[in-house]
């Protein structure tokens, strides 16, 4: 940082501990005039003018903070400093317009930030972090704490630093942002509107395994541990999104969410998403997808039948698989027919069941989430010898018997596997057998 810039910074920060905003608003309005692309710098001083009730002056540094945000394509940032704009004057959309011109679904290769937006932009893309100690009143605001009141000073030019220039960004070189990039203008911006900003602390649950859901998050800034029983399955960083099985599914929660250091989240509720939806149906369509596409690159990852594929094969398979979502007492296998496909159990529990010669049922371990069934049918190329029912609201994944067959079996690795897998099943259910003192011509499922 530039000599003066610090300055004026420590001298801002110090005036503004001992509560004199005014002498601080100076401080930082010389450091901003000195480092016109410091967005952080700007962040505070939107946060003090707010505080002095300056509101167009705080709209006015938070739009070029938004702007620098989407040309650097941290488009997440963005809609967060969006966010708050809208939340000081819910009329002042100019930011809203221009990110979805910049990365909902276009054509034009190139776009133009106003000149409102484009005191920051500098043409080189870097990562900076909001800073949420200035964005503290918005988090009051949550907690139904008032913001600062207008003031009438406020009727003067806001733009600290004048920015007659307009800023054209090429947008091949923006990433696209998933759910956000897929939708068309209308729906992204009605989609930002319905969104919540949600702060994190270091240590809170977000989200509790078993627990039914009703919203999806997407973490804007920090980081999140995903945690199933007592062990973190999982990392989540910006960018991340979870828990978007509860805007599909009355699926309980699969896991908990924790977060592993301050940040900030969005939080789309499934209520207003289905308002939303209702006007534009592509949004619900997309979150479906985007929903089902999470779930088979899951069952792909941590499946060992799949992990011999390459990325490619893997996701050529994902995109053959079927999703049912069924009831309690739905039969998916049934003893002595032929099986549909491979299945994979994503949620619920199943019951799997044999019909002796004379009647009798034999029960056999029940299928959890995670498990896989009916690979040794399709292996074999024999009927179902046990049937296999739903004991709960079940979501499973079915890859149907011809593309099993075509895409999977080929590779003599996969065979090897699931020969193996048969091996233990059989050893596991003959074991059950002599305990249970009943003898079966068959088996496996």
């Amino acid at each position: 940082m530039d000599p003066q810039v610090r300055r004026h910074t420590e001298k801002a920060v110090e005036l503004l501990r001992a509560g004199k905003l005014p002498h601080a608003a100076a401080e930082f309005e010389h450091a901003v005039r000195l480092a016109p692309a410091d967005v952080t710098l700007r962040q505070r001083l939107g946060d003090v003018y707010l505080r002095l009730g300056l509101r167009t002056h705080a709209i006015g540094e938070f739009q070029h903070v938004a702007g620098r945000f989407a040309a650097d394509g941290e488009l997440l940032k963005a809609i967060a400093i969006c966010k708050v704009i809208l939340e000081i004057n819910p009329e002042h959309q100019e930011a809203l317009h221009a990110l979805a011109d910049l990365y909902a679904l276009q054509h034009a290769p190139v776009q133009e930030l106003p000149p409102s937006m484009s005191g920051a932009v500098t043409g080189e893309r870097e990562v900076h972090p909001l800073d949420l100690e200035s964005l503290a009143l918005f988090r009051d605001a949550l907690e139904g704490v008032a913001l600062p009141k207008a003031v009438a000073e406020d009727d003067e030019e806001a733009t600290v630093v004048r920015t007659p220039r307009v800023a054209t960004i090429d947008l091949t070189r923006l990433p696209p942002s998933p759910l956000f990039s897929s939708l068309d203008k209308a729906a992204f911006e009605a989609v930002v509107r319905k969104l919540d900003l949600r702060w994190a602390t270091a240590g809170e649950t977000l989200v509790r395994e078993g627990e039914q859901g009703d919203s999806m998050f997407v973490v804007v800034q920090g980081v999140v541990n995903v945690v199933h029983g007592d062990r973190v399955i999982a990392v989540m960083g910006e960018g991340s999104f979870f828990g978007e099985m509860a805007l599909v599914t009355d699926s309980p929660r699969l896991a908990t969410v924790v977060a592993a250091q301050d940040g900030l989240l969005f939080e789309i509720q499934r209520a207003r998403l289905e308002d939303i939806a209702r006007e534009h149906p592509a949004v619900g369509k997309i979150v479906a997808g985007f929903y089902q596409d999470r779930l088979l690159a899951n069952v792909l990852r941590a499946s060992p039948i799949f992990r011999p594929l390459t990325d490619s094969e893997r996701h050529s398979v994902g995109e053959r698989f079927v999703r049912h979502s069924l009831p309690p007492q739905t039969v998916l296998l049934e003893q002595g027919k032929p099986g549909a496909g491979f299945c994979v159990l994503l949620r619920g529990k199943c019951e799997v069941f044999h019909h002796g010669s004379k009647g009798e049922q034999l029960k056999l371990p029940a299928l959890k989430e995670g498990d896989i069934f009916g690979e040794i049918s399709l292996l074999l190329g024999s009927p179902c010898t046990a049937t296999v029912r739903t004991l709960s609201f079940c979501e499973v994944l079915e890859l149907p018997r011809d593309d099993f067959k075509r895409l999977v079996l080929p590779d003599p690795r996969i065979k090897s596997m699931v020969e193996k897998l048969m091996a233990e099943r059989l050893e596991r259910t003959a074991d059950l057998l002599e305990r249970e003192s009943a003898t079966l011509p068959d088996y496996l499922v």
